[in-house]
C-alpha cells in the first residue's frame, strides 16, 4: 500500500471511530471510562462558586437551544466541540506561565488562571472527553494546547488545542439527546459539523459537584477538587 493510500485509510478509520464515539454518547451505550490516577486528589481552594443546576433529563432542551443560536467550535485532540456563545465569557490565548498549578490533583486539573481579576480553575478538556483508546495515544497537554475557553460567567477555563469557527444554528441542526441520565454535559450533537455540543451549566456543574456522571469516569477525583476544603 502506497503512503497516501495509507494516509487515506487513517483519515476514514478515525472518522468512522468518531462517529461511533459520537453514536455511543448519544444513545448512553457505555464506553471505556478514564483511569483515575493512584494520587490522592487535593482540594480546590474555593475560589469559584459555581451555581448548581437541576439535573436535565428527557428531551428537555437548554433555554439557549430553543431558538437560533450562535456556537464557538473548538478541538481538542482531533475533536471537535460546540459551545454555545450565550454561555461563553471568553477566550484567551493559552499561557503555562499564567497558571498555578496545584500539585497532587488529577491529571485533567491544569491548575489556576487568573482571568477578570478572578482565580478560575483550568482543566485539559481532552483528558474529560476523549475516549479511552484515544487518551493512550494523546499527545502531552504541554504540547498541544493553544487556547483556554471560559464559560459560565468565568467559573471554569476549558483548555483546547485549536479554535475553529463560529456557526449559526438552528434547533433542527442539533440531534439532541433524547436522556441526560449520563454525561449530563453533553446536549447533543451538531449534524452537518459532526461535533459534540456542550451544554455549559450542567458541564460546570457536574465538574464543581463530582456528581456520579461526571466526565467519563473521573467523578471521584472530580468530587475531592471541586469541594473545597471544609
Amino acid at each position: 500500500m502506497s503512503a497516501a493510500q495509507e494516509k487515506r485509510k487513517t483519515l476514514v478509520d478515525e472518522k468512522e471511530a468518531l462517529r461511533v464515539y459520537l453514536d455511543a454518547l448519544l444513545r448512553d451505550v457505555a464506553i471505556p471510562e478514564i483511569e483515575s490516577p493512584s494520587e490522592t486528589p487535593v482540594a480546590v481552594p474555593q475560589v469559584v462558586a459555581v451555581e448548581t443546576v437541576p439535573e436535565k433529563t428527557g428531551t428537555e432542551r437548554p433555554a439557549w437551544g430553543e431558538d437560533s443560536f450562535q456556537a464557538l467550535l473548538f478541538k481538542v485532540s482531533g475533536l471537535t466541540l460546540a459551545v454555545p456563545l450565550a454561555e461563553l465569557s471568553g477566550v484567551q490565548e493559552w499561557s503555562a506561565e499564567r497558571v498555578t498549578p496545584m500539585p497532587g490533583h488529577v491529571s485533567w486539573y491544569l491548575g489556576l488562571i487568573q482571568y477578570r481579576e478572578r482565580s478560575v480553575p483550568v482543566i485539559d478538556t481532552a483528558q474529560l472527553v476523549m475516549p479511552q483508546d484515544r487518551l493512550e495515544r494523546l499527545v502531552p497537554w504541554q504540547e498541544r494546547l493553544r487556547h483556554v475557553v471560559f464559560i459560565c460567567d468565568g467559573s471554569w477555563a476549558l483548555a483546547c488545542d485549536e479554535l475553529a469557527e463560529v456557526v449559526t444554528l438552528t434547533p433542527d441542526a442539533v440531534r439532541w439527546r433524547s436522556s441526560r441520565t449520563k454525561r449530563r454535559w453533553l446536549a447533543g450533537t451538531v449534524i452537518e459539523q459532526m461535533c459534540a455540543l456542550i451544554d455549559p451549566p450542567v458541564f460546570a456543574d457536574v465538574l464543581a459537584s463530582g456528581m456520579p456522571d461526571a466526565v467519563e469516569g473521573a467523578a471521584t477525583e472530580a468530587a475531592g477538587a471541586a469541594k473545597g476544603e471544609q
